[in-house]
């Protein structure tokens, strides 16, 4: 089967490159399309950067010549349109309630002749097939187990120790580098923490419009030794699977995905309390939460993680539990 699975949006990246190397195990030619700056590089999946003036014709054209059989599409209705017009079967996936930056004529009767329309949300109220179609299905954001510790386990092995057990003194936090992403709450904490924690690294993963300012404000307080910023594009789950610690500073309800990939993963997460953050954590449990924006209560929830072993490794053993809760093979199920 040849497949192209398109992505639309930085979000769908994360489903995107797992969903896309499951189907290449099985045995599918796969492609990921999209813009420049959303795509990977972090994957062997081969990529074809989408033209920003592209017609949804000229798309079906490109469909047809390339042999696609099937496409996969990430909250991008112009490729499925461009299936629809070259007769290729297409899935159609969005979170539920997006909205469209410019709203799309055709949406309705796209859904309708998708082979499928995978609608990712939450359990707590009946799909909208009306607005979705009838062949609507809802599943549940999954987690991407990430593999640690020994690179002979398997994503599905349950029994590999959690990666804190190694101490490598690792603490990655990543998101959007903007006033809600909370980048600048994190480094006044890590301002305070890195001189009395020599050993200790941080790598802040992400891109926006405040990496100059955070690079200055690394610059200025000494800290180029104890942490690196790295763009967005970076393969994070090679970070999370050497890590310690995750952090998530945001200011408003984001990053929750990772969150979710890092619990699933066996890391113990300090997170700020936005919406959704009660769905995955129960604080001192399976992960600590603070209140956003609040620079001393994140300072003294990482300085307390830090230092104690034996509460990270007792919050990851807990935090894995997640992935029974969200488990991935079933969302691949769904595009097979």
């Amino acid at each position: 089967m040849k497949t192209i699975i398109f992505l639309g949006t930085p979000e769908s990246v994360r489903l995107g490159v797992y969903l896309a190397d499951h189907l290449s195990s099985k045995g599918d030619r796969v492609y990921l399309m999209g813009r420049k700056t959303i795509l990977p590089t972090h994957t062997n999946v081969k990529k074809i950067v989408l033209a920003p003036s592209i017609t949804a014709k000229m798309m079906a054209s490109a469909l047809k010549r390339m042999g696609i059989q099937k496409v996969i599409s990430f909250m991008n209705l112009p490729v499925c349109a461009a299936a629809d017009s070259a007769k290729i079967p297409y899935i159609y996936t969005e979170v539920e309630d997006y909205k469209e930056r410019k709203l799309f004529s055709n949406k309705k009767n796209l859904l309708k002749n998708a082979q499928r329309v995978v609608v990712i949300g939450k359990d707590d109220k009946k799909l909208n097939t009306r607005m979705y179609s009838s062949n609507a299905v809802r599943t549940t954001n999954p987690a991407v187990w990430v593999e640690h510790c020994n690179t002979n386990t398997t994503a599905s092995t349950t029994s590999s120790k959690p990666s804190c057990f190694k101490k490598e003194n690792n603490i990655v936090a990543a998101g959007n580098f903007s006033k809600s992403g909370g980048f600048d709450v994190l480094l006044e904490t890590w301002a305070h923490l890195a001189p009395a924690h020599s050993t200790w690294h941080l790598t802040l993963v992400g891109d926006g419009a405040q990496k100059n300012a955070i690079n200055r404000f690394i610059k200025k307080n000494n800290l180029e030794n104890s942490t690196e910023v790295v763009s967005s594009k970076t393969d994070l789950y090679s970070l999370l699977s050497k890590a310690d610690i995750y952090v998530n500073p945001a200011r408003k309800s984001e990053g929750l995905d990772t969150v979710l990939d890092a619990m699933a993963s066996k890391l113990p997460v300090l997170t700020t309390n936005v919406k959704g953050t009660d769905e995955l954590i129960s604080n001192g449990i399976n992960g600590m939460v603070v209140k956003a924006g609040e620079e001393q209560q994140l300072t003294s929830a990482l300085d307390d993680l830090m230092v104690n072993w034996g509460k990270r490794v007792g919050m990851a053993v807990q935090a894995e539990h997640l992935k029974d809760r969200y488990p991935f093979e079933e969302f691949v199920s769904l595009f097979e």
